[in-house]
């Protein structure tokens, strides 16, 4: 995995989500095993959305308002407002490794 390959995906995840919503990650995570055709590209991608979804829920919970929302979530779903937070990065890692999984799945299969 070259860092600057890593970086640039990192930084179109983190992109993505701010400006179009969660649903980016999963196309975002397919466009990228589609031009990196190799069996690494899943793991490449939960890890970019995990770092990139890290660093976007860092900026937002500078704000007091975060702290608000983690705790109504927290008495909405039956789990601390942490557990909501951990739901979070691994709601953005299953899309991420799923869909680069699944495109890396059919390259695979049409080259063989």
């Amino acid at each position: 995995m070259k860092p600057l390959r890593f970086l640039l995906l990192i930084v179109l995840l983190s992109a993505g989500t701010m400006f179009l919503g969660w649903w980016a990650v999963p196309v975002i995570a397919a466009v990228y095993a589609l031009l990196r055709r190799d069996v690494t590209a899943p793991r490449e991608a939960l890890l970019a959305v995990l770092i990139a979804w890290l660093l976007l829920l860092a900026r937002v919970s500078q704000f007091s308002a975060f702290a608000t929302l983690l705790d109504r979530l927290g008495k909405v779903f039956p789990m601390p407002g942490m557990g909501v937070f951990i739901l979070t990065l691994v709601l953005g890692m299953a899309l991420a490794w799923s869909a680069a999984r699944v495109v890396t799945g059919i390259t695979a299969t049409k080259q063989g």
